[in-house]
């Protein structure tokens, strides 16, 4: 992701402010890992996984020093300059365009990576004539604008907001030994298995210890919190990020260049079970926690949002061993229920902790807690703290409740760890574990009250969090929320940051964090967050400009949500006399969403408005950019514009190239596409030159002409390659197996389409797998093979895929033909013809007539096969593809002789 900065007034963030000050202390990597909060493990975890322990304040700075090359590397097309040679060369090439991203890169690296160039001095980097040039002032804005571009990169690398929970494994297990055995065992024979019973039972803990217990199986885990992580793009990004972690890249890449939209849940579904099934050793087990959230009672319907995780979840059964833990029990191969520990195990428990019990005490703590493990250590921590209390105090009225007991022990914490735990109650999720003093910290972990995800949070036990936020005076919880905002936008958590700006009652400034960074945020997967933070907001609170931007803000999470009909509800209730560039975005999403609610008239309106706004705005920048000229408006400034039109343009080209392909007019669509890739150039974007590629290829083997067809197929898999975007990458395999069976290379067809038609039946892609078959069977037929052919074509048709059922139909019908089945031959290529007219593909609909006609000829219909076969080369005459004009003109003097011969 590239980040478009303005460059009049480059105002930071505070967390890109830390970037800033992160650079400056770059080459001081010991300074680095002790002061900089980015150093910290909360901010380094999934670095911090592999590295060897002891972990000190220098390795971590220097990890943080390779965190940020390695982010600001990808401003660079490829890999940046390896030689001063080459470095001066690009400096050459490239200072004159501040706005490329490239630019930045320079400037970091002669202000504080100095991987080739180290200036003697800070002032020779805009003195030095082989330098940048300029002034210090115009410097100092480019370093500000090369930290802007660099902070997302960062983020995209930490991935602060993507924390993969790793529940510790209890140090020892009590009471529930047979049911440890039963739960490893399952594991290990890769069942699913559902683990049940009330809250504080001991669920999470027996389930960690039983991972612990499997050293060779690596073990995910997802805590199901409402309204914070309860969707199911949370749920993608934690498993992606866990899977990417080792290796397994397929849904991750998906997720990242699908900008976090799940346009195709199934589609991700399968990506998913691919990566599983890919990694090497046995697949991880699958944790998902406290699945009691998806139903609000035993009768109720699950929401539309909790459907869909639970079909995601579903969906994995067979591909990975499953552990389903739930306060309600659930399906599963072994269902294992947990109902507390008895009075003798309750009696090992205190012994363990260097206290005694009587065994009259043990069964009146059995008796009070219904063996419920989390109250029993909540008390046992009160005893710790109070040696004076015991269990004869116990009033039965309060059993089996935490408050009593929590009340008690809170009057004998010290106030500093009062307030630690005060502090940690609003936040969701983990928390930055340097927030608490190593004292506190200590003392709060011995006491079991907070837990630790082992890379740097740490957060309040689950149940104890309502307990004490329900007591914070109003103004104490407005202050730590705000508190909280503070320190989640010092690490880019913006979306974290917006919800405690929400909850502290400050909405506009909930709106103005968010609204500059919410695509980032979308595209790492908070949708689901932010839903719950903004969705709740009261529009008519908000003042008139933050007003605007929250308009935004909600048409764009329900669109992300698919909830499209809400969405343009929404979206009515927005000011629509606003000529801004928010309001052309608005009329934009309005168009969106009355198109795909199918309302075309209604969107074109609402595009037409959209427009009128955008042109408004176009003209009142060109007389800016007229008058600024003449105050000699910086180039950088024209070359954002040029940016946009640039982009713009590409869009463009791109569209009318696939139209004049609809049209048959290949001329006009090879010159739209290759303008779109002289576009994609300027714009320096391998995402926009590898989908001018794959166009390329797809026209240029439509046009036969297989050499050029190969070489822009070929570019655009290695860009896919490159980038790691393995769906892409099979997508276009699949584009080239088309164009081989077009130009009659049908073993090479079945070569590259082989492999890529295993990759989508595996992600279940229906739609890609069901073209590559039926190239596949195209190609098989073409060699001879007609049983792989007849196999292939009717596992296209078993599919039902509108647009590729012709297809098949097509090849069955020829494989009828070869085997002298006439009559079925006929009908197989009349339905190819007709349902192929009905997807206005007129492509195949000739193809399918010419076959027609030849059936027709073989029966002895002489008329019938006149007429299919001459407007079958008429077609292909328009289409200009030389050789189905040869083999139409060949069929058709074969016709004519016959009619000659009957006479």
């Amino acid at each position: 992701m590239t980040v478009q900065p303005s460059t009049d007034s480059l105002s930071l963030s505070l967390f890109e402010r830390n970037v800033k000050q992160t650079l400056r202390l770059y080459d001081q990597p010991e300074r680095l890992g002790q002061e900089s909060p980015l150093a910290s493990p909360y901010m380094l975890g999934l670095l911090l996984r592999d590295v060897p322990r002891p972990i000190t304040a220098r390795t971590r700075g220097e990890l943080l020093r390779s965190a940020l090359h390695a982010a600001a590397a990808r401003m660079w097309e490829g890999s940046p300059p390896a030689t001063q040679a080459a470095m001066l060369a690009a400096i050459s090439a490239v200072r004159r365009d501040p706005d490329d991203p490239r630019y930045s890169y320079l400037v970091l690296e002669l202000r504080c990576f100095h991987q080739q160039i180290t200036p003697r001095r800070l002032a020779d980097i805009w003195e030095d004539e082989q330098l940048l040039l300029g002034s210090r002032s115009q410097h100092y804005r480019d370093f500000d604008a090369a930290v802007k571009r660099l902070a997302p990169l960062l983020l995209d690398t930490l991935r602060p907001t993507v924390r993969l929970e790793q529940p510790p494994p209890p140090a020892m297990l009590y009471g529930y030994e047979r049911q440890f055995s039963l739960l490893s065992e399952a594991l290990q024979r890769g069942q699913t298995v559902a683990l049940s019973g009330p809250s504080g039972i001991g669920k999470t803990s027996l389930a960690a210890a039983a991972l612990d217990q499997l050293g060779n199986r690596p073990g995910f885990w997802f805590t199901l919190r409402p309204g914070f992580n309860d969707g199911v793009s949370s749920l993608l990004f934690a498993l992606g990020a866990f899977l990417h972690a080792r290796g397994a890249v397929n849904l991750w890449q998906y997720l990242i260049t699908a900008n976090g939209v799940i346009s195709d849940l199934n589609l991700a579904a399968g990506l998913l079970r691919q990566d599983l099934t890919g990694l090497d050793g046995p697949p991880p087990v699958l944790c998902f926690d406290d699945l009691e959230h998806l139903t609000l009672s035993k009768l109720d319907p699950p929401t539309a949002s909790s459907a869909l995780l639970i079909n995601l979840i579903e969906a994995l059964r067979g591909a990975a061993p499953l552990l389903l833990i739930s306060q309600r029990p659930l399906l599963g191969d072994v269902h294992i229920d947990l109902s507390g520990l008895q009075a003798d195990t309750i009696e090992q428990l205190w012994r363990a902790s260097g206290s005694t019990l009587t065994a009259e005490q043990a069964r009146r703590l059995a008796a009070y807690t219904g063996g419920n493990p989390r109250l029993l250590i909540l008390l046992l921590a009160l005893q710790q703290a109070d040696p004076e209390f015991s269990a004869d105090h116990l009033d039965d009225a309060t059993a089996q409740s935490l408050q009593p007991a929590f009340q008690r022990l809170w009057r004998r914490l010290r106030p500093e760890e009062q307030n630690a735990l005060q502090r940690l109650s609003v936040y969701q999720g983990y928390a930055p574990d340097e927030l608490l003093d190593a004292v506190t910290l200590t003392a709060l972990s011995r006491l079991k009250l907070i837990e630790h995800d082992r890379v740097g949070g740490v957060a309040l036990l689950p149940a104890l969090a309502p307990l004490i936020r329900t007591e914070l005076p109003p103004q104490l919880r407005s202050s730590l929320h705000n508190e909280a905002a503070i320190t989640r936008l010092e690490r880019g958590e913006y979306t974290a940051a917006a919800h405690h700006f929400v909850q502290g009652d400050d909405l506009d400034r909930a709106v103005q964090i968010w609204f500059p960074q919410r695509q980032h945020a979308l595209a790492r997967g908070e949708a689901d967050s932010a839903r719950q933070a903004f969705l709740s907001i009261e529009r008519s609170r908000l003042a008139p400009a933050e007003r605007k931007a929250f308009d935004v803000i909600r048409a764009e999470l329900r669109h992300y949500a698919g909830e499209l009909k809400e969405s343009l509800h929404d979206l009515k209730q927005a000011d629509w006399s606003d000529e801004s560039e928010t309001g052309a975005r608005l009329w934009m999403f309005r168009g969106e969403l009355e198109d795909a609610l199918g309302y075309p008239d209604q969107a074109l309106k609402s595009y037409g408005e959209g427009l009128r706004v955008t042109a408004r705005l176009v003209g009142q920048i060109t007389a800016l950019y007229q008058r600024n000229g003449l105050l000699h408006l910086r180039r950088r400034d024209l070359q954002s514009s040029w940016h946009a039109v640039y982009r713009a343009e590409f869009e463009l080209e791109l569209l009318r190239g696939k139209l004049r392909d609809e049209e048959g007019d290949y001329d006009a669509a090879l010159d739209a596409y290759a303008r779109s890739r002289i576009l994609a150039d300027q714009l320096e974007d391998d995402a926009l030159r590898a989908q001018a590629e794959r166009w390329l290829a797809t026209i240029y083997g439509r046009r036969e002409q297989i050499v050029e067809a190969v070489e822009h197929a070929t570019h655009a898999m290695t860009i896919y390659e490159r980038v790691g975007d393995r769906l892409n990458l099979e997508q276009m395999r699949s584009n080239l197996a088309s164009i081989y069976v077009q130009t009659r290379e049908f073993q090479a067809a079945i070569d590259v389409g082989l492999p890529a038609y295993s990759f989508f039946l595996a992600i279940r892609d229906l739609l890609y797998a069901s073209g590559t078959a039926a190239n596949l069977a195209e190609a098989s037929y073409n060699l001879g093979d007609l049983s792989a052919a007849s196999r292939y074509a009717e596992e296209v048709i078993a599919m039902g895929q509108t647009f590729t059922v012709p297809y098949a139909r097509l090849t069955l019908g020829q494989v009828e033909l070869q085997r002298e089945h006439i009559v079925a031959a006929a009908a197989h290529f009349a339905a190819a013809m007709e349902q192929a007219r009905q997807n206005d593909d007129q492509y195949l609909a000739v193809y399918a007539q010419r076959a027609l006609g030849a059936a027709h000829l073989r029966a002895g219909d002489l008329p019938t096969a006149d007429g299919h076969i001459r407007r079958a080369l008429a077609a292909f005459r328009t289409l200009e593809i030389p050789s189905e004009i040869a083999a139409t003109e060949e069929l058709l003097a074969a016709l004519e002789a016959a009619q000659t011969a009957v006479g």
